[in-house]
């Protein structure tokens, strides 16, 4: 339904006379005649005096249903075949269901899933660091924010920016409950290996090599477990692990590896 034939179903219903309804607005009858007929559409500030003089809201004067919204974007993502093995194909259908959903978060975050799929050369890394910037300036779910996050870190270190990469990982809340960790004392063994002269197993070997979370551990023997094709998920535990042997962060988490 139009904007003008939403206009004459309220106004029907308020049982009101196109003129009545102009004298409110200070327009003439002939202009709502208009709107009605679809010959023209009111002014953007005359939307907020309609949903006033109506007593509605702007989404139902404007006919707008976030559910029917997110039931034809589910749609989209089930008929692009996302998760398939033709990301490209995925994208393209996509980018032209974008053309009538602009500025969609959902579908410029899947997006950049599949342009990611096919970076393996990094040969469109600028074009995912522009999309990630626009999904981030227009998204309000944290989801989608946290999963931006981790594409701009992963394809910020393949471009070899580190500082960059780890700036967008410390918006990660994996990152933070990885690098966060309680308070340990101080043994007489923990001592003594500090101040030995004994060599350290590599932090990439050591199953202790990590801060000491539980989490990052578990994600660490899964990956090596793992033979499946790399996901955006474990690529960017892979970052983290990458990031963390170039900072040598298990000396300042206060792990420690005697051979």
């Amino acid at each position: 339904m139009n904007i003008g034939a939403k206009i004459r179903a309220l106004r029907k219903e308020k049982r009101v006379t196109q003129e009545e309804l102009a004298e409110y607005l200070h327009i003439s009858s002939q202009a709502v005649s208009k709107w009605e007929t679809g010959a023209s559409a009111p002014d953007i500030d005359m939307l907020p005096k309609l949903a006033i003089y109506f007593g509605t809201s702007l989404d139902n004067l404007l006919d707008f249903d976030q559910s029917k919204l997110d039931a034809a974007i589910e749609q989209i993502l089930i008929e692009s075949g996302r998760g398939g093995k033709d990301p490209a194909r995925s994208e393209a259908y996509l980018r032209k269901a974008l053309e009538k959903y602009p500025n969609n978060d959902l579908l410029l975050t899947c997006i950049l899933e599949d342009m990611q799929e096919q970076n393996g050369d990094g040969s469109r890394s600028a074009e995912i660091i522009e999309i990630g910037e626009r999904i981030l300036n227009c998204t309000k779910d944290d989801a989608n924010r946290i999963d931006v996050y981790r594409a701009m870190a992963e394809t910020y270190h393949q471009m070899g920016e580190q500082a960059m990469a780890e700036l967008y990982l410390k918006r990660s809340p994996a990152y933070t409950s990885c690098t966060t960790r309680s308070p340990r004392r101080s043994s007489p063994a923990r001592i003594a290996s500090k101040t030995s002269n004994a060599p350290r197993t590599s932090a990439s070997t050591s199953s202790r090599a990590c801060c000491g979370c539980a989490v990052w551990k578990r994600t660490m023997q899964a990956r090596r477990r793992s033979t499946r094709r790399r996901t955006p998920c474990s690529t960017f535990s892979s970052v983290i692990r990458s990031i963390k042997r170039s900072r040598r962060s298990w000396k300042r988490c206060g792990t420690t590896a005697v051979s």
